[in-house]
C-alpha cells in the first residue's frame, strides 16, 4: 500500500511582529510530519517593521533545509514576495493562489485578503497603519489584531463565507488564512456535491494548522 502524502497548511505566522508565537512554531515544525508544506500568506509581517529574533532565524533555517516541498501563497502582509509569484527562489514556489487534487477532491489554496474591500488594498496607507499598530502593541503590551478581528470580522462572518464559497463554486475544498479565525464549514450543495470551507487561523492567537491526510480535511491546534 502507497504511503499517504501528507499536505500541512500554515498561515498568518507574521514573523518580526511582537505577538507572533515563533518558539511555538519553531517546536511544531521540528515535531510534525509531512510531504509538503503550504505557507499560505502573512509568513512575515513585512507591512510593519518587523524585530527578528534569533528564534526567527532558526525557523528561516530550518525550513531552508527541509528536503519537501514547499509553497508560499504570498498575502497582504508578505506582499513585498509579489515580484516573486510564478517564481522558484531555493526549493520554495511563490504563487498567489495554490490548486491541486487530493482524494477525488478539487482544492484551492488562497490567502484570503482578496475578498477584503477598502483599507487593505491602499497599500501605502496601510503601511503606515501597520507601523503605528505594531508600535502600539509593543508599548502597550496589547493584542490589538485580536481585538480588532473581534470587532470588525466576525460581525460579518457568515455573510463574508458564503461570498467566498460563492466564488470559489469550482472547486469542492477551498482553504485561507488572513481572517484569524480557525473554522472548517461543511455542508452538501444542491447537486449533493459535499463542499468544504476551511480557514487556518494563525500563530499569533490560536496556534492552529490543517493537515491534509488519509483523505481528510482536519484542522488542529498545537499546544505544548
Amino acid at each position: 500500500m502507497a504511503k499517504d502524502y501528507i499536505r500541512l497548511v500554515i498561515s498568518d505566522v507574521h514573523l518580526g511582529s511582537y505577538y507572533s508565537k515563533e518558539e511555538k512554531l519553531l517546536a511544531f515544525l521540528q515535531t510534525v510530519e509531512f510531504d509538503e508544506l503550504v505557507l499560505a500568506g502573512d509568513i512575515i509581517d513585512f507591512i510593519k517593521i518587523p524585530q527578528f529574533t534569533e528564534t526567527t532565524i532558526k525557523i528561516f533555517d530550518y525550513i531552508s533545509k527541509l528536503n519537501k516541498k514547499i509553497v508560499y501563497v504570498v498575502g497582504n502582509h508578505d506582499i513585498a514576495f509579489e515580484k516573486f509569484i510564478g517564481k522558484q527562489f531555493a526549493h520554495i514556489e511563490f504563487v498567489s493562489q495554490y490548486e491541486f487534487e487530493y482524494g477525488n477532491r478539487s482544492y484551492r489554496i488562497q490567502h484570503g485578503d482578496q475578498y477584503e474591500t477598502g483599507l487593505i488594498h491602499w497599500r501605502f496607507t496601510m503601511k503606515i497603519v501597520s507601523v503605528f499598530h505594531d508600535m502600539l502593541e509593543r508599548l502597550f503590551k496589547k493584542n490589538l489584531a485580536a481585538l480588532l478581528v473581534k470587532m470588525f470580522v466576525k460581525k460579518k462572518k457568515i455573510k463574508r463565507i458564503w461570498n467566498i464559497i460563492k466564488w470559489n463554486d469550482d472547486v469542492d475544498v477551498f482553504i485561507m488564512g488572513h481572517t484569524h479565525i480557525p473554522e472548517v464549514v461543511i455542508w452538501l450543495d444542491s447537486d449533493e456535491r459535499i463542499r468544504t470551507y476551511a480557514n487556518t487561523g494563525d500563530w499569533v492567537e490560536h496556534s492552529t494548522y490543517i493537515i491534509l491526510k488519509d483523505n481528510k480535511l482536519r484542522l488542529k491546534k498545537y499546544s505544548i
